[in-house]
């Protein structure tokens, strides 16, 4: 990963940020445990999950994790791949081997996962657990990797792959437009403010499906990326006020906390500004964290693609054993202790995952396809989901 701060290499910040944004997501989706059936869905009393009062942003907002999640993917590809495009020192062949190689094998091994579990669940409750599209055309639209984008629903198997299978459609865009266009800030930005104006009128019009996430995605991914080259060039100015640079940023917070405060439903604005704030935050203060730190950030970070993918098969899983053992997952997820175990679970088995399948499976790739032109690139194994 060509270096955008201080640390040439080192993203620790960055990390932390999504690792965080994981952290949102997991705690969104512990409403699961909460399904009842297809007919009543999800029974559940936001402000009686266990801990609300201390994570009730997440439980109230935890969604938003996806489009923090688009920003960063935007800053780092930025980052690490546009210069490079551009200098045609990155074909076309060796970027999509490495998102391939780095997202597909996971995808289709908890894609599997949860069509056998959702036959054991469906065997007794007669429904579907909280993802009621599952058929065979379903499954090929999974397999291809366009639950996000080729259907009007994206609730179908492993539920919250959509979001990654969006962000592949904008992968295209963005190698497209760096290969032939050489896009700048002012192209970037003009990408920011034409999708920011075509979401307003889909959010306007309430119209949601493929069409949407594909837009949504367009303006946080571009949105990050113009972090970015925003970064490169203020990045002298940066380096030589970096307590100032802090302060703006928590003026910033302050700004925004107080307008959510006084007029309330500014989620979107909420998500739009934290993000790329904390990007800027996170990478000024980079060269203050500490280099014995940097391993065990990076583990974090190595976790977020594998929690993000195999936390539904396990709440599946979970549910089936607990009925088996004539118990309801909505009442046991009342407790602390199993919100708890939920998360060290599914962070511990995602590092042991993304150690065992992930980074084994993506070498493998990487030197089975070689003939794309493709070298495995140092550093790339904790850079996106």
């Amino acid at each position: 990963m060509s270096g955008t701060g201080s640390a040439k290499g080192r993203m620790a910040g960055i990390e932390i940020l999504r690792f965080f944004s994981a952290f949102a997501v997991l705690v969104w989706h512990y409403q699961h445990f909460f399904f009842r059936s297809a007919s009543a869905s999800i029974e559940v009393v936001r402000d009686t999950q266990p801990l609300y009062t201390l994570l009730h942003p997440f439980y109230e907002f935890g969604w938003l994790g996806v489009n923090v999640f688009w920003t960063i993917s935007g800053f780092i590809f930025f980052n690490r791949y546009l210069s490079k495009i551009v200098a045609r020192e990155v074909r076309g062949g060796l970027f999509f081997l490495n998102r391939f190689s780095r997202l597909y094998p996971l995808h289709f091994v908890t894609l599997i996962a949860v069509a056998l579990l959702q036959a054991c669940y469906v065997r007794e409750n007669h429904t579907f657990f909280v993802y009621p599209y599952n058929t065979p055309y379903d499954f090929f639209v999974n397999v291809i990797f366009a639950s996000g984008w080729l259907t009007p629903y994206t609730d179908s198997f492993n539920g919250p792959v959509w979001s990654v299978s969006t962000e592949i459609v904008i992968y295209v865009a963005f190698f497209l437009l760096a290969r032939f266009f050489r896009i700048g800030l002012v192209w970037t930005l003009l990408i920011v403010c034409l999708s920011a104006a075509a979401g307003g009128l889909l959010i306007h019009q309430q119209i949601k499906g493929s069409g949407s996430n594909i837009v949504f995605c367009a303006f946080y991914f571009f949105m990050g990326g113009a972090v970015h080259l925003l970064y490169e060039r203020l990045r002298g100015t940066i380096e030589a006020h970096r307590a100032a640079t802090i302060g703006a940023c928590c003026v910033a917070y302050a700004g925004l906390f107080a307008v959510c405060a006084i007029f309330g439903g500014t989620k979107y604005l909420a998500a739009t500004i934290v993000a790329p704030v904390s990007i800027v935050l996170l990478h000024a203060i980079e060269p203050w964290i500490p280099a014995r730190l940097a391993s065990p950030i990076a583990d974090l970070g190595n976790t977020t693609y594998a929690s993000y993918l195999i936390h539904f098969p396990l709440q599946l899983a979970t549910v089936i054993g607990l009925q088996r053992l004539g118990m309801s997952s909505a009442t046991v997820a009342m407790s602390p202790w199993f919100l708890a175990a939920y998360l060290v679970v599914v962070f511990l088995l995602a590092r042991l995952v993304y150690r065992t399948l992930e980074a084994p499976a993506q070498t493998w790739l990487r030197r089975r396809l070689a003939w794309l032109g493709a070298r495995p690139a140092a550093g790339e194994s904790g850079t996106a989901r």
